[in-house]
């Protein structure tokens, strides 16, 4: 889980404006977002203070605090969508109105029963060959690279309705 972006988008901010108002490379940020908070260095969280406009005592004290939560990533937009991809987050919670399209996305998803009665009646080889299919469709198709990324990557997701505005996307291999 990206805890920095987490914490940077329910202030309000990216690593880019932490980049942009501290000089911290964005490297080192890519590269802190994949720890876990108790190896943040200093400078690093001098760096979101800054940014945040906090102190750094209470920086820590939220971050560890989302890091215990276990916080979802919360998605607005297209991009939110694909950074929390890029991030292979866990759990992401899709609100706003972005999510009715991203929930068109996954009407083409096959449920567990149907996705489990392919497998065992193909002894697998329906995978290889949907996969296959997917990839050629892929290469042939017009739509722009955004839609074709999100579409590619929402398979490896399961879908849940938290309530009229929030859709819940989490990992397949979670619930095994």
């Amino acid at each position: 889980m990206s805890i920095l972006d987490i914490y940077l988008q329910k202030n309000g901010k990216k690593r880019y404006d932490v980049f942009k108002e501290t000089g911290i490379s964005q490297q080192m940020l890519s590269s802190v977002n994949k720890k876990n908070v108790s190896s943040f260095s200093v400078k690093t969280l001098q760096a979101i203070a800054k940014t945040v406009k906090k102190s750094e005592g209470i920086v820590l004290d939220e971050l560890l605090r989302l890091e215990k939560e276990n916080a979802y990533f919360e998605v607005f937009s297209v991009e939110d969508l694909l950074l929390a991809f890029n991030n292979k987050e866990s759990y992401i919670v899709i609100k706003g109105e972005y999510e009715k399209e991203v929930e068109k996305f996954a009407e083409t998803l096959l449920s567990d029963t149907e996705t489990l009665g392919l497998e065992l009646g193909s002894h697998g080889m329906v995978t290889i060959l949907a996969e296959a299919i997917y990839q050629i469709v892929n290469v042939f198709s017009s739509q722009n690279n955004e839609h074709k990324k999100i579409e590619s990557q929402i398979r490896k997701y399961k879908l849940k309705r938290m309530n009229d505005h929030e859709l819940l996307l989490y990992l397949r291999q979670l619930d095994y």
